[in-house]
């Protein structure tokens, strides 16, 4: 196993680290501790990648239990999550991981440094529970708060040095509402309007480089109010089998898929 992640430094103790199937992860380095926010696919070696970044004890928290965000939870000792995602984790981190490589194959990335039955059997790791509170790093704060939408256990990470908001899938130019354990437009548009309640001026999501303004999120969010979602919503066939999963732009370089019979009841008109 290699270590192929990139790392850039966005703000001063925030890199975003990028893995060989493109999807970041967020290092935090304070003066006492570091904290890494989600693990990838898996197929980089993170402890290498955080033994150049830094010399200090290392935490590691994933924001879901999702494949992309945790197949590479069986490098450490425990990852901490929220307990309402340890059977996502299982089921996508653990189970889903033939069809991760072949997701990589297909890519055409460059698996040399791996054995596939090594990969396939290497499992989700062990999660310990996540609570929310403040993880204290020296100099800077991670804030957990529980954001449940995208999963019954999503999480957000709060910066309050930096004004800086890690969304993990709570949030991205493109976002998802419609995996089977995904919460409903209710339960969702609560935790988006919890995140919107932070005093940040940036957002640092998964599936998208750099820092993204606040104002983002705010159109985002005005977007997915009933009457714009209701007008601007089509049909998104092939997303998920068996599901009405709908689409919409709830902004300019936006995309919000959502399961339509999730939705309150009032809006299913």
């Amino acid at each position: 196993m290699d270590c192929r992640v990139t790392q850039k430094e966005l703000l001063p103790g925030v890199f975003q680290w990028t893995d060989r199937m493109g999807m970041h992860m967020t290092l935090l380095v304070g003066e006492k501790r570091a904290l890494l926010i989600d693990t990838g696919y898996g197929f980089d070696d993170l402890r290498q990648a955080a033994a150049r970044a830094t010399a200090l004890p290392l935490a590691v928290l994933c924001t879901h239990g999702h494949h992309d965000h945790a197949c590479g939870n069986f490098q450490f000792g425990s990852v901490l999550l929220f307990p309402a995602d340890f059977a996502v984790c299982e089921t996508y981190a653990g189970g889903w991981r033939e069809r991760v490589w072949g997701q990589a194959v297909d890519k055409k990335i460059d698996l040399s440094d791996w054995n596939k039955e090594d990969f396939i059997h290497a499992g989700c790791g062990r999660c310990a529970p996540l609570a929310e509170g403040d993880i204290a790093l020296g100099g800077l704060t991670a804030r957990v708060l529980s954001a449940p939408g995208h999963t019954p256990g999503s999480a957000v990470v709060y910066v309050p040095e930096r004004k800086l908001l890690v969304t993990g899938d709570d949030w991205n130019l493109t976002t998802w509402l419609f995996f089977p354990e995904a919460e409903g437009m209710a339960v969702f548009r609560a935790s988006f309007d919890r995140m919107l309640s932070l005093d940040f001026d940036f957002a640092l999501c998964s599936h998208a480089e750099g820092l993204y303004p606040r104002q983002a999120l705010l159109d985002f969010r005005a977007g997915i109010a009933q009457d714009p979602l209701r007008a601007g919503s089509v049909p998104a066939p092939g997303m998920w089998e068996g599901k009405r999963v709908m689409q919409c732009h709830p902004a300019l370089g936006q995309t919000f898929c959502y399961d339509f019979d999730k939705l309150p009841p009032e809006e299913r008109t």
